[in-house]
């Protein structure tokens, strides 16, 4: 349970005053809100935590901190409610109402949680995304209030119409921005009255795509092509090893190693959702085996050995 006290801290300021504040403490740790008014140190009631009566305005500054404290504790109560477990400093954001943080500062924060949780691919398109998002913009700062509906419907048109890009990518784009508002949100508890997705704002639905897939004849031609380039061979037999399991995205086929081969079967662990999956080994792979086992010297190392070069 979190505590909210109003005291003097013990800072001074250039004329040798003290602020007055509101203390937030969770967990043994603290957190400060400022009221904006200081004090001398002389005038601060230490026990009943209020400005002492011999100060000129005491009764206008007591009327204040009480205010404060009440404003405090109503958004505590509710923020009790909606969640557990947060630090002093987040509880203080809830207080506050908003952050200073802006948009690409959060997204700072996004990318480098998903290089902590070592999504590399992920982590480069979504940079890259970011990137074309700032040129659009003309600046590397935006703040939460400016991201409204009006400034991302004219995002929408420079992708589709200038950089003509299909509506499924354009839709990617918008999906990235809207993660890490809601990822803003969560953790910073920025000012959000402007957010622009939901009913009768932006709202992301998915084009309905066309996918055709090779037919028989098609992939018996890349069964048997020769006088293939070395990288020609590399991609033919990376596109067949995830034909014959059945479609392994193409990010876990490149990270198979030896290791995941045991007993005629395949173990792995799917990079998008860490589901552990186990395929019985087709009589066809063992063909790309055999042409990549100069690899298997080491029981770990990568089968597609090019991508350590």
């Amino acid at each position: 349970m979190a505590t909210i006290q109003a005291v003097l801290r013990k800072k001074p300021n250039k004329a040798g005053q003290f602020p007055i504040t509101i203390r937030v403490t969770k967990d043994r740790k603290s957190s400060y809100l400022f009221t904006g008014q200081y004090i001398d140190e002389k005038f601060w009631d230490e026990k009943f935590n209020r400005v002492r009566k011999s100060h000129l305005n005491s009764i206008r500054l007591n009327n204040l901190v009480a205010k404060k404290l009440s404003e405090a504790n109503d958004k505590l109560i509710d923020s009790d409610a909606e969640s557990t477990g947060q630090s002093a400093q987040k509880i203080k954001n809830i207080i506050v109402g908003k952050t200073k943080m802006g948009y690409f500062e959060a997204s700072e924060v996004f990318l480098s949680n998903l290089l902590q949780r070592k999504r590399f691919n992920q982590h480069y398109n979504q940079e890259k995304r970011l990137d074309i998002f700032k040129a659009f913009l003309g600046r590397k700062e935006l703040s939460f209030t400016d991201l409204d509906v009006t400034l991302l419907k004219r995002f929408e048109a420079y992708l589709l119409y200038e950089r003509k890009v299909a509506p499924r990518t354009a839709i990617n784009y918008l999906m990235l921005i809207r993660t890490i508002y809601n990822f803003a949100r969560k953790e910073y508890h920025v000012d959000d009255r402007n957010y622009p997705f939901g009913k009768g704002k932006i709202q992301i639905k998915f084009p309905e795509s066309e996918k055709i897939g090779l037919n028989r004849e098609e992939v018996q031609l890349l069964e048997m092509a020769e006088d293939l380039t070395l990288a020609q061979q590399h991609a033919v037999y990376t596109w067949l090893m995830s034909f014959y399991f059945a479609g392994i995205r193409v990010g876990d086929v490149l990270q198979l190693k030896w290791s995941d081969f045991i007993d005629n079967r395949l173990y792995y662990r799917m990079g998008k959702n860490k589901k552990l999956v186990s395929l019985a080994n087709p009589k066809k792979v063992e063909k790309i085996l055999e042409y990549y086992s100069i690899s298997k010297e080491k029981r770990d190392g990568l089968i597609f050995h090019y991508l350590k070069t």
